[in-house]
């Protein structure tokens, strides 16, 4: 199975195909073998290892006790779904919610609902769907139309913090879980060290306490357990996941720094386990000692808690962004497009068709340009370089279902060109 991150970052799992014993309970044929921990494993001992390392964290924790009400924050991919998946295996009488917010993300986010959806099912579990661009009024694909375009997954994070904190204290919810885990943590905590930041590393706490009464506490059951396993464990136990990756993926720098860290781990297997205990033993009671004595206000806007001396949190401030952008026209159909075509000199503007070659010759667009689906893979350098020649012209796309020429669309506004993807 294969399986990419936003990042564009590759997962594959591979079945041995070589005969080999499980080195754990030494009975059962091995299905795969784990190169970090130089083990083979059949299924049912490694789903009962990883169950049991979160069943320890959870406990070493203090996390939740087995009467509280857990929100489970699902996004539709492999290490929220694991999460659920690993709770409700672990403890069965536990009263768990699934939580999943549609950010209005141009086709990939009913994706990944359709995966909430079914996975919920799967398990037997409620689901609390919020849909954004119904509640609130904007989505996150919006966020393209303002200065915040190269750094939406910023903008993405503010939000989702906001709203399932929001949903908790509406759920009545005692905790959050999140799916973020070993990689995740390390890698963000060295990225936030190394730029200074370090009131921000408090939210990487395997626990973060309530700020303001009424509040639900926010918990990584997942903090000790490396990606890599967490997706083994997905694809062993079958999990639905979505089936795309977000076109707003971007290497931040934490991804950068995950690579060096990968690499340090091929000469010594606890780095990730070191450099997290040396974060959460050491720096980070520093600074909660530090963050304690600072006051904090109301946001003027949405009342959640802020450091902000003019009161106005870091989400309102960006939706604030918003409203100096009344038009925020990504798609259009092929009638809108025929319409605005008859007004613009053919000078001004450029059709890219980005379906199979053979399908572009026997049925186009009049003026319309063939263009490989291969440069929605490009660097922004590359592509930057490659439509050099229509900087100024509007820039249409179009293809099968839509997806890919929305996806070349985002990526075209980053980018700085006035670009609209024309549906089906």
């Amino acid at each position: 199975m294969k399986y990419i991150k936003c990042s564009g970052e590759v997962f594959e799992f591979n079945l041995l195909t070589s005969e080999g014993i499980c080195q754990n309970c030494k009975k059962v044929t091995s299905v795969f073998f784990i190169p970090s921990q130089k083990k083979r494993w059949c299924k049912d001992c490694f789903s009962q290892f990883f169950e049991r390392r979160v069943k320890r964290t959870v406990e070493k924790y203090k996390m939740f006790i087995p009467h509280q009400r857990i929100g489970v924050c699902l996004s539709g991919g492999k290490d929220s779904s694991s999460l659920l998946w690993a709770l409700k295996k672990i403890y069965p009488e536990l009263s768990l919610l699934g939580i999943h917010i549609n950010l209005g993300i141009g086709y990939y986010s009913d994706i990944a609902e359709e995966a909430v959806k079914r996975l919920c099912e799967k398990i037997g579990i409620p689901l609390f769907i919020y849909n954004l661009k119904k509640e609130e009024g904007y989505s996150i694909d919006d966020f393209v139309f303002t200065h915040y375009k190269r750094k939406i997954c910023a903008v993405c994070g503010s939000i989702k913090r906001y709203l399932f904190s929001k949903i908790a204290k509406q759920l009545n919810l005692d905790a959050l879980a999140t799916g973020h885990h070993l990689d995740d943590l390390v890698s963000t905590m060295l990225s936030l060290f190394f730029q200074g930041d370090f009131s921000s590393l408090l939210r990487l706490s395997p626990v973060i306490p309530p700020l303001i009464e009424g509040q639900a506490k926010k918990i990584k059951p997942l903090c000790t357990s490396p990606e890599m396993e967490i997706f083994y464990y997905s694809v062993l136990n079958e999990l639905p996941l979505e089936g795309c990756s977000c076109p707003h993926g971007e290497i931040t720098p934490s991804k950068k720094i995950k690579k060096i860290i990968e690499d340090l781990e091929k000469e010594n297997h606890q780095i990730k386990y070191q450099l997290f205990s040396v974060f959460n033993k050491k720096l980070i009671p520093l600074i909660r000692l530090k963050k304690e004595k600072e006051i904090l206000r109301k946001c003027k806007l949405c009342e959640q808690p802020t450091d902000s001396l003019e009161e106005i949190c870091g989400r309102c401030r960006k939706i604030m962004l918003l409203e100096k952008v009344p038009e925020r026209k990504l798609e259009i159909t092929l009638e809108e497009f025929l319409e605005k075509r008859v007004k613009l000199s053919p000078k001004d503007y450029v059709v890219f068709d980005l379906r199979e070659k053979e399908d572009f010759e026997k049925d186009s667009l009049p003026d319309s340009q063939w263009l490989s689906s291969e440069y929605l893979g490009k660097s922004y350098r590359e592509l930057r370089k490659f439509l050099k020649p229509y900087r100024g012209k509007i820039v249409f796309s179009r293809c099968y279902r839509g997806i890919t020429s929305y996806f070349f669309t985002l990526k075209l506004r980053k980018l700085g060109f006035k670009a609209f993807s024309i549906k089906r």
